[in-house]
C-alpha cells in the first residue's frame, strides 16, 4: 500500500499528470473568458505545457501566472492583430456571399480569402509558442513564425492536425452536451503540441556558455533537455 501511494510510483505520477492537465485547462478557460486575454492565456498554456507537463519543472499556477504577466502586452497585441485579420476575412466572405452568389468571380475571390486564412493559420500556429520562448518584438515574432511555418512544413502539418482536431473535439463535445471536454482538451492538446514544437524550437535556441554546479555537473536548462 505504501508503494502505491509513493509519489515516485508510476500510477501516482500518472494521476498527478492528469490533475495538472485538468488544472491547467481550467486556468486557460478562466483566463480566456474576457476574450481580450486569449493571446496571453494561450502563451501561458503552451509555456506551462512545455515546462511543467512535459519536463516536470515547477508548478502549474506559478508558471502560468508568471508567463501571463510577462507576456501580456505582446500577446494581446498579437491576438488583436489575428482577430482583426480573421474578422476582415470573414466580413469579406460574407459580402461576397451576399453580392456575388451566382458570380464565378465571387467564387474565385472567396477561394482566395479562404486560402489566405489557411496560410495565416499556419503562421498563427507558431506565434504564441515562439513568444513563450523568445524575447522578440511582435513584428519579428510574426516574421519568424512565417519562416518556421513554411521552412518546416511537416511540423506545421502536425501542429495543424492537433490544433484543428482539438477545436473539433470541443465543438462536437458541446454539441453532444459533453462540456467536460474543456477539462481535458486545452491542456491535453497543448501537451501533444509540445512534441513537434519543442523538437523545432530547440534548433533555434541561442548558444550559451555552459554553466556548472559546485560539484562540477553541467546545468542544463529545462528547454534543452
Amino acid at each position: 500500500m505504501d508503494r502505491f501511494f509513493n509519489s515516485d510510483n508510476a500510477v501516482m505520477r500518472a494521476l498527478s499528470k492528469i490533475f495538472d492537465i485538468g488544472w491547467l485547462s481550467i486556468l486557460y478557460v478562466i483566463f480566456c473568458t474576457p476574450v481580450v486575454t486569449v493571446g496571453a492565456a494561450t502563451t501561458s498554456l503552451y509555456y506551462v505545457s512545455a515546462k511543467v507537463l512535459r519536463r516536470d519543472r515547477s508548478y502549474v499556477w506559478t508558471e502560468f501566472w508568471r508567463s501571463f504577466k510577462q507576456n501580456f502586452v505582446p500577446a494581446t497585441i498579437m491576438w488583436v492583430i489575428i482577430a482583426l485579420i480573421y474578422g476582415l476575412l470573414y466580413f469579406n466572405l460574407k459580402v461576397i456571399g451576399i453580392s456575388d452568389q451566382e458570380s464565378q468571380y465571387g467564387g474565385y475571390l472567396a477561394g482566395a480569402y479562404i486560402a489566405l486564412g489557411a496560410m495565416f493559420l499556419c503562421i498563427v500556429s507558431y506565434v504564441f509558442c515562439v513568444l513563450s520562448r523568445f524575447d522578440m518584438k511582435v513584428s519579428k515574432i510574426f516574421r519568424f513564425s512565417l519562416y518556421l511555418a513554411f521552412r518546416h512544413f511537416l511540423h506545421t502539418l502536425a501542429l495543424l492536425v492537433i490544433l484543428i482536431g482539438s477545436f473539433l473535439v470541443i465543438y462536437f463535445g458541446f454539441a453532444k452536451g459533453i462540456a467536460i471536454v474543456l477539462l481535458v482538451v486545452p491542456a491535453g492538446a497543448s501537451f501533444l503540441y509540445t512534441f513537434p514544437m519543442e523538437h523545432l524550437l530547440k534548433k533555434y535556441m541561442p548558444k550559451t556558455e555552459p554553466k556548472y554546479t559546485e560539484d562540477g555537473e553541467e546545468i542544463v536548462e529545462w528547454y534543452n533537455e
